[in-house]
């Protein structure tokens, strides 16, 4: 007799009606989209970003003395015109320490800058004092001295004094207008006291995110706090690509807001549903973990902000934790799976599956299954190495790290004979899961 148990993908929920097919050949019908250079480059410039973003927090952590925002103190604003603007914009995009702004925090900076005119000859910055300003040149020219020694110039669009916002200490060069001169300053107080404020009502948001996230969920204030301090805001529009299928990662997210799609996963013949990931879902981690190219492609399914952490920062701080992300990165794989993923599992389900999928090693030569032979009733998801799987019908797959198989014979009554033969091609280290463990989840 049956028992009940044998096809629980049928009982509780449909059959896989993936677009994704096989081929007469025995291969995955696999429609290939090619990598997009200018997407790319969008990539890194983001990666660049983040990177940025993290030493100037690391800069502002460790030498900016505490700023107390219950101190009432009004941000002031000075008018300008659009051509300012978007002048001042434009001169502060490729500066670190301005990196880590988000929009809003941005325009408020600019917003504070004053006008400043200054006649030929003036010396704006003394080398050796104190300063608390932060210049850029609109326009005129400005050039540097060290020990009275000419070290080099700036005109329009230049900036100087920009360290004199993040700590206190004695200039390293004299600064003197050339020309007469137009400049735009702001001053420390006013650039610190802005950020922290805006840090402050945004870091309760950013706990509720950070507490969503599986694998930090139980990790006290102190250590969310310190996650929290060297993430950076990123924004994508709806449709935008945020990873690359094939790329180097170096940039690991949590989604804020918005929804993100996951496809086109993997590289071998193995075919994956699509991902939808809400808030508190992050993605980018494998890369990261394994050194290897992104294995998927992720875009913005609606505008989205997400929080991130560059590859050091990522090692830095959740280092620790590399158990529970491999966990949790391999709960996902298994959601993937069309089988899992067209069936109703419930989370907690899915999470003791998880639990179940054993990590094995399997040296060169293993014979898994032989054509005529019982079939055995586990599912293989490749980590690394290769298996070589044989037809019955003369067609052969050979499949890599990403590539699972099995999923049939999960599904089929006791004493099927296996059609295939499956044989390992070189040391290989796969997880696997049986059908004795998927009845002890679902009964």
């Amino acid at each position: 007799m049956v028992k009940m148990f044998k096809n629980p993908f049928k009982l509780r929920g449909k059959k896989d009606s993936s677009k994704h097919k096989i081929d007469e050949s025995g291969q995955a019908d696999m429609d290939v989209e090619m990598e997009d250079p200018g997407a790319s480059m969008h990539n890194r410039d983001i990666e660049e970003k983040v990177t940025q973003h993290a030493r100037a927090k690391r800069a502002q952590n460790v030498f900016a003395p505490p700023v107390d925002i219950t101190e009432d103190f009004v941000i002031p604003v000075y008018p300008k015109s659009e051509a300012s603007i978007q002048f001042i914009d434009n001169s502060l995009a490729d500066n670190f320490i301005f990196a880590s702004l988000s929009d809003s925090e941005r325009r408020n900076l600019i917003d504070a800058m004053v006008m400043e005119k200054v006649s030929a000859s003036t010396i704006i910055i003394q080398q050796g004092e104190v300063g608390d300003y932060f210049y850029v040149v609109e326009g005129g020219d400005v050039s540097f001295y060290v020990d009275n020694r000419h070290v080099g110039t700036c005109s329009r669009g230049g900036s100087f004094g920009e360290l004199a916002l993040l700590y206190n200490c004695p200039r390293a060069a004299t600064c003197k207008a050339t020309t007469t001169c137009t400049l735009w300053k702001v001053d420390q107080k006013t650039f610190r006291y802005m950020l922290a404020n805006n840090s402050a009502n945004q870091q309760k948001d950013i706990y509720t995110v950070l507490r969503k996230v599986p694998f930090l969920s139980e990790l006290e204030d102190p250590i969310i706090s310190k996650i929290a301090d060297v993430l950076t805001l990123v924004t994508f529009p709806k449709g935008e690509r945020i990873i690359n299928k094939g790329d180097v990662g170096e940039v690991f997210y949590i989604l804020r807001d918005g929804i993100v799609k996951v496809h086109d996963i993997g590289f071998g013949a193995s075919q994956y549903v699509d991902q939808f990931l809400k808030p508190g879902d992050w993605f980018g981690e494998r890369a990261l973990l394994t050194g290897e190219p992104r294995i998927a492609n992720c875009s913005a399914e609606s505008a989205c902000s997400t929080l991130c952490l560059s590859r050091e920062t990522f090692e830095k701080t959740l280092g620790p934790l590399q158990d529970l992300i491999d966990h949790a990165m391999k709960k996902r794989v298994l959601m993937g799976v069309p089988i899992f993923a067209n069936s109703h599992f419930q989370p907690y389900e899915m999470t003791r599956l998880t639990d179940y999928v054993s990590e094995v090693h399997l040296p060169k030569g293993t014979v898994l299954a032989e054509e005529g032979q019982p079939a055995k009733k586990n599912l293989y998801i490749l980590r690394s190495g290769k298996v070589v799987i044989s037809f019955d019908n003369g067609m052969i797959n050979e499949l890599g790290p990403g590539d699972y198989f099995g999923e049939t014979s999960i599904q089929e009554e006791e004493n099927t004979i296996s059609h295939q033969t499956i044989t390992v091609k070189e040391d290989t280290v796969c997880g696997i899961l049986t059908q004795a463990s998927i009845e002890s989840v679902i009964g």
